[in-house]
Parts: structure tokens; C-alpha cells; sequence
């Protein structure tokens, strides 16, 4: 049987089936779309990817430039670690209180004629003085033995030592004159 329905548009019903047509047009629709996005980000991220790619190599390419400035680099922080560790030491000496300018004050007026120092090192634990003397009456130990009696008697330079001892004597001859190196050590308090 043939149905005609002469009633306008709007009138009409309208049947189930041809609104869930339209719904499952529209989902139709919906796929390439979704599709389209997934590759728009697909085709994003690649992008990322190979520049960051691209990125990563020239870095690596710059570190390894820069490897032997990172090496002069690594050679002067372990040079300052060496120092460091001297700073600390004369940190250490400058907390505990010892007044080294008066030390040096005292071994300097209690040094008899003829007698030079050569060296003078402190470290956290010792002190030692390396010097030198000359004397044409041939006593150089007697020399020596006068300057370890003046600082033996001098209190303001002893109360940080606990003792004060000769450790070496060596006679040589320069330009004809006898000349004697000696070593006095200390230990800190």
C-alpha cells in the first residue's frame, strides 16, 4: 500500500528511525575528525621529537668541544682543594688563639749574632724552623745551644709548644766558612 502524506513539513510525524539515522550520521561524521586530530598531534609530537633530537646532538657536540676546558677545570678544583686544605689548617691555628706575630716577634729578638732562619713552618700539629748559622770562632753548636736556651726562657714563647727540641744539625763548608743547618721542632698545645 503507498502511503501519500499531503500534510506540510512540519506537520509531518516524523519517525524513529530517521532521527537515529541522523544521530549515527553525526558519529559518521565525529570519526574523521578524531582521526584528523590524532594525526595533527601525531604528526606534533614527531616534530618535538626530531627537534629535540636535533637539539641533543649539537649539546653533545658542544660538551665535547668543551671537554678540555672542563679538564684545566677539573685540574684548578683540585689545586684549590689542596689550598683549601692549607686554609684550613691556618683557620684551625687562627682559632685556637696563638699570637704567631708575637712569636715571631720573640724568636726574632732572642736570635743571636750570626744565626739566619731559612724556613718556618706551622702546621696543626707541629712547628719547625729550619736555619742556618756561621761563626768564625768554629761554634756554631754553642750558637745554637744559646738560641734554644733564650726561647726555653722566654714564657710568652712557649706556652702554646709543649716542648722544643733540636732535631738535626748539618756542618758544611761555603766559601771557606764553616756553616751549620739546623732544625728546631715544637709540638702545638
Amino acid at each position: 500500500m503507498i502511503e501519500i502524506n499531503l500534510l506540510p513539513e512540519e506537520l509531518k510525524v516524523k519517525s524513529k528511525k530517521s532521527a537515529k539515522a541522523m544521530k549515527s550520521m553525526q558519529v559518521l561524521y565525529f570519526i574523521p575528525l578524531a582521526f584528523g586530530i590524532l594525526i595533527i598531534v601525531h604528526l606534533y609530537l614527531s616534530g618535538v621529537l626530531i627537534a629535540g633530537n636535533i637539539r641533543l646532538g649539537l649539546l653533545d657536540n658542544k660538551w665535547q668541544s668543551l671537554k678540555p676546558q672542563r679538564q684545566m677545570l677539573e685540574d684548578s678544583r683540585k689545586g684549590y682543594q689542596g689550598l683549601s686544605q692549607d686554609d684550613a689548617a691556618v683557620q684551625q691555628l687562627a682559632k685556637e688563639g696563638i699570637a704567631w706575630a708575637k712569636k715571631l716577634n720573640k724568636l726574632s729578638l732572642n736570635l743571636p749574632a750570626g744565626i739566619w732562619f731559612n724556613e718556618i713552618s706551622v702546621s696543626p700539629k707541629d712547628f719547625i724552623l729550619k736555619g742556618s748559622v756561621v761563626s768564625l770562632q768554629q761554634e756554631e753548636m754553642n750558637a745554637i745551644n744559646k738560641f734554644m736556651d733564650n726561647l726555653k726562657k722566654d714564657s710568652v714563647f712557649l706556652k702554646d709548644f709543649s716542648n722544643l727540641e733540636l732535631t738535626s744539625v748539618q756542618k758544611k763548608v761555603i766559601g771557606g766558612y764553616d756553616i751549620a743547618d739546623f732544625v728546631l721542632s715544637a709540638k702545638l698545645k
